[in-house]
């Protein structure tokens, strides 16, 4: 290791000792190894055994609520779409399930943290085990504009997986000792840069979403989130 930082070390500086900044390719490299790069978490399982297991879980969520599943077309889609996220340790730290209400979004979103949380103690044991919570995004503004609620809202920022629900249904800004704060996209932008699972479920379609946020916050959610549409009908009767 010393000997080549040692070569690297030359590659950098001429022969006076300076920095070579010339050198883009070497300069970058010394930059890139000098970064500490979060990695997000991911299971390492192949694409077919990731949609085996999240239909598993969302066979228990449902039949855990007295209800039957319907595998419908749709259904085998979002399974899918959410295993592709799952297994990739490159791709976006966020999932954003997003359509009409009662489509199972949130059921897919409760199956996807209830299965990171069975594989990781199995394989972890139970202390070490990687822990779900769902929180609906007016609750989250409520926490951050309680004074008695404050050490709750800041412990949902490092929490493992986080399930925002309902996402748009919550005031943009809320009044904070009499200033606009933004406690639901201060809590997303923490999660973003530290890579942390985070699950969001709306109601509202990506105009919507857009319209009520601004372009500027719009476009970091598309940055953070992968979007998997919902525009099946409702499970409800």
């Amino acid at each position: 290791r010393q000997r080549q930082m040692c070569i690297r070390d030359r590659k950098l500086t001429d022969r006076h000792g300076r920095i070579d900044f010339e050198n883009v390719e070497a300069l970058s490299q010394d930059l890139m190894d000098r970064k500490s790069i979060r990695t997000r978490f991911s299971i390492e399982i192949p694409h077919e055994a990731a949609c085996n297991a999240i239909y598993a879980s969302m066979l228990a969520e449902v039949k855990g609520r007295g209800h039957e599943f319907e595998h419908k077309p749709d259904t085998k889609h979002h399974i899918e779409e959410a295993a592709a996220w799952l297994t990739d340790a490159l791709g976006k730290p966020g999932l954003m399930l997003l359509g009409k209400y009662g489509n199972g979004k949130t059921t897919l979103a409760r199956a996807i943290g209830n299965l990171v949380g069975y594989i990781t103690e199995r394989e972890l044991g139970y202390d070490n085990k990687m822990i779900m919570t769902l929180y609906q995004a007016k609750k989250i503004c409520v926490l951050a504009t309680r004074q008695d609620k404050q050490k709750e809202y800041d412990l949902i920022h490092s929490h493992q997986i986080l399930v925002i629900d309902d996402l748009g249904e919550e005031p943009k800004e809320v009044l904070i000792y009499g200033q606009p704060q933004t406690p639901v996209i201060d809590l997303l932008e923490h999660r973003y840069n530290n890579q942390l699972i985070t699950i969001v479920t709306t109601n509202l379609g990506t105009k919507t979403l857009a319209e009520k946020y601004g372009g500027r916050i719009y476009d970091r959610m598309r940055e953070m989130f992968k979007l998997i549409p919902f525009q099946n009908e409702s499970f409800r009767k």
